[in-house]
């Protein structure tokens, strides 16, 4: 172990550019020595890049880091990673995660995370569309490229964006035709309605919408995630997902509503929304979220970035549980797991993560700072 702690330090300030002369030749030397240890120093390498690009709140376990370095931690604060990548997290969480890797190889590679990377990979756009007529197309086939017409309207998919576009006729539709926008696990897409209302739609979700705009209102159905900016044309736009409604003239809010979650979250960005349930009414104002929680309606003041910051592709946790934490996780990179101890579904996590980071570095980061660990086995993270 003690080798391991040397040769993390090593790469540890070779990262920070402070080897001298004679280290730089010792590292070198011991990269030299195999194969396995230069792709070991590669892929510390890639984690390094990784962490930078995570902005971490927690307090570091000292316990979990390692006693060798127990001295190095300061009292409880909030710790942003991302201004203070190199001064303070990387110097405590980044040497403990390479003594980890490094442990695990002189033990004999026995790392229990080994092949995730390979496995369980990053979200991207990728969605199916449901026509009126029941038949499906993939938007990320080459099919998905012909344009599509339904009455009065032409569809069309490009660079992941389905758009909506009605030609102006005299001839009014028959019957409102409705089509619906799915996203699986590790997906998410952009929708714009015939009106203009444009929707960025989260994993796992589905939105089902009138191909045009008859009725006297604007109506449709969300079951999960997504991000509304709806125009204004004078018609109220009503979103109806699990348990209740949300009416809006023009604004932008975004809407949770998983099946898996326990509450329904509307947080409003810009404008003007009213939530709706069967025995209350909110009309909430910017900067404003409600929460449904079970038949009880309230009213927070929030910051919205923190819940519209999956639109750019960053996780955000305000002291969530792990067992929420993992929901998100496995939306985005659509993978199984089971808690094996089920006290540390309680555990408390705060912080911002970069989506497109390698799996194994979030839960290596994870492990770090709280107490938890994780194994990868038969295609399932098992969490203890």
């Amino acid at each position: 172990m003690e080798k391991s702690f040397d040769i993390a330090a090593l790469i540890h300030r070779s990262f920070r550019e402070e080897l001298t002369a004679g280290e730089v030749q010792q590292l070198q030397e011991w990269r030299k020595e195999s194969v396995a240890n230069e792709e070991l120093y590669q892929e510390l390498l890639d984690h390094s890049r990784a962490l930078s690009k995570m902005e971490v709140y927690q307090r570091f376990d000292s316990v979990k880091a390692w006693s060798s370095i127990q001295g190095k931690l300061e009292e409880p604060k909030v710790v942003p990673l991302y201004s203070k990548v190199w001064r303070y997290a990387a110097a405590v969480l980044f040497p403990v995660l390479m003594a980890g890797a490094i442990f695990y190889y002189f033990q004999g590679n026995q790392d229990p995370l080994a092949g995730i990377d390979e496995a369980i990979v990053p979200g991207m756009e990728q969605a199916v569309l449901i026509l009126s007529d029941g038949s499906q197309v993939d938007l990320t086939s080459e099919e998905a490229s012909q344009p599509i017409k339904q009455g009065a309207v032409n569809i069309s998919n490009h660079q992941s964006k389905l758009q909506y576009e009605e030609e102006i006729t005299d001839i009014p539709e028959p019957v409102a035709a409705y089509n619906e926008l799915q996203t699986p696990k590790g997906g998410i897409y952009q929708l714009q309605l015939a009106d203009g209302t444009k929707i960025t739609l989260n994993a796992a979700s589905s939105i089902r919408f009138p191909v045009s705009f008859t009725d006297s209102t604007r109506t449709v159905y969300l079951a999960g995630e997504a991000f509304f900016d709806v125009t204004h044309t004078g018609k109220p736009f009503i979103v109806h997902s699990e348990m209740q409604a949300v009416r809006v003239l023009g604004t932008q809010f975004n809407v949770m509503a998983y099946a898996d979650e326990l509450i329904v979250e509307t947080t409003l960005v810009e404008g003007k929304v009213q939530v709706e349930t069967a025995d209350n009414k909110q009309l909430l104002k910017p900067g404003e979220q409600a929460v449904l929680d079970q038949n009880t309606l309230t009213v927070q003041a929030v910051n919205t970035d923190n819940y519209t910051s999956w639109m750019d592709g960053k996780f955000q946790f305000k002291n969530s549980s792990m067992e929420e934490v993992m929901r998100h996780l496995a939306r985005w990179y659509d993978f199984s797991y089971e808690f094996e101890n089920e006290k540390v579904k309680s555990l408390h996590f705060t912080g911002r993560i970069d989506n497109q980071q390698q799996i194994s570095a979030i839960l290596k980061m994870l492990e770090v700072t709280t107490a938890v660990t994780f194994e990868f086995n038969d295609e399932q993270i098992i969490i203890q």
